[in-house]
């Protein structure tokens, strides 16, 4: 269990394409020693928090004087499962690359530059009253607990259906941590056409296609598609800039629910604490 402010050890860099740009793009890892996750794009310091998320269109976007950065949440996760809560990520881009649809190549990146620790602690939010956000028929809430514990429920036409998972904490990870992005394949023409998806692939998501996975190679898990929910949800969240505490149930949710329960969370100071 994280305990305390924590940085990587090493520079690296990682490159790859924009989802929705289809631009190559280049990322440097830097370690802070200020707490929190920042990137900066443009000479523009853009903190990942949840109060600098200006778009959630298929993606998490974070802006501040002019710049922004998109598709964040991947990243953050990986972020999140490997225990680091402070860093700086230099981007040339206006997206942070896709890799392969999850968050193992940064989270394997990650590790490989290794973990170091600081004395002051402050690393966690536990929730200390339950608090709910709805749009439509679609949900996500939170309780008090001591733990992150998450169960997400997604529901599609077949070839998907409806999946249920539950994890806590960082329980499963390898399975969340490798699971890919995906897309209706009837979607993928109005996605373009609004100007995104520029660089999508069955190298990059997981295409559903009349009744079957278009991919090739088929899902990597039996549950991939929920697996990926929770790792867009675990991104989501970290933008609250601690590690999260509280049992977390969530049906149909997305990037604009995830960014709305943080901004209720923070509305009240009785409805969490910070250690």
């Amino acid at each position: 269990m994280i305990k305390r402010q924590t940085t990587i050890n090493r520079i690296f860099r990682l490159s790859g394409i924009g989802l929705h740009t289809g631009r190559t793009v280049t990322l440097e890892f830097l370690p802070r020693r200020e707490f929190g996750i920042a990137f900066v794009n443009n000479g523009q310091l853009i903190p990942a928090r949840y109060d600098m998320v200006a778009d959630t269109r298929l993606s998490t976007q974070i802006a501040a004087g002019g710049a922004s950065v998109a598709t964040i949440e991947h990243l953050m996760a990986a972020f999140y499962y490997s225990g680091i809560t402070n860093c700086l990520v230099y981007i040339d881009g206006p997206e942070v690359p896709i890799m392969d649809g999850s968050a193992w190549e940064f989270y394997h990146e990650i590790w490989r530059a290794g973990v170091y620790e600081f004395p002051e602690p402050g690393v966690y939010l536990q929730v200390t009253r339950p608090v709910e956000v709805r749009h439509n028929d679609a949900w996500v809430r939170i309780k008090p607990l001591n733990t992150l514990d998450i169960t997400m429920t997604i529901e599609f036409r077949p070839p998907v259906g409806k999946q249920r998972k539950r994890v806590m904490d960082v329980e499963n990870a390898v399975s969340i941590i490798n699971s890919r992005t995906f897309v209706l394949h009837e979607e993928i023409e109005a996605i373009r056409k609004a100007g995104l998806a520029k660089g999508g692939s069955l190298d990059n998501a997981v295409v559903i296609g009349g009744e079957s996975i278009v991919n090739p190679q088929g899902l990597r898990y039996k549950k991939e598609l929920v697996n990926h929910k929770i790792l867009d949800l675990i991104g989501d969240l970290y933008t609250c800039g601690y590690r999260l505490l509280g049992k977390v149930e969530a049906h149909k949710t997305g990037h604009y629910l995830n960014n709305l329960l943080l901004r209720e969370i923070f509305s009240d100071p009785e409805n969490y604490a910070i250690y």
